[in-house]
C-alpha cells in the first residue's frame, strides 16, 4: 500500500471493455512526511475518494483485475482506502 493524495482525475475516450463505468483518479504518492514523492499514478476508486482525500493505493494487479471482474485487464492500481 502507498499512502497517496488525490490530484485530480483521468477521462478517456476510449478504455479497455473491463474499465467501463470505473472511476480513474490520478493520485500522487506520498513520503513520510506527507510530502509528495514519485511520479503520480491512475488508480482506480471504489470508495468515492474526492479531490484532496487521503488514500491508500495498492499497486497489486492481480487484486485490480479481480475488482474489474477480468482476468485480461490492464488494471494495476485501485485504491483500497481513504485516511481519515
Amino acid at each position: 500500500m502507498i499512502p497517496a493524495i488525490v490530484v485530480g482525475h483521468a477521462v478517456s475516450s476510449h478504455c479497455h471493455p473491463s474499465l467501463k463505468g470505473c472511476r480513474m483518479m490520478l493520485c500522487q504518492p506520498l513520503d513520510a512526511e506527507q510530502k509528495p514523492h514519485g511520479a503520480p499514478m491512475v488508480a482506480i476508486d471504489l470508495f468515492g475518494a474526492g479531490l484532496h482525500s487521503k488514500v491508500f493505493v495498492s499497486t497489486d494487479g492481480v487484486g485490480a483485475r479481480h475488482i474489474v471482474h477480468d482476468e485480461k485487464s490492464p488494471v494495476r492500481n485501485f485504491i483500497q482506502g481513504v485516511i481519515d
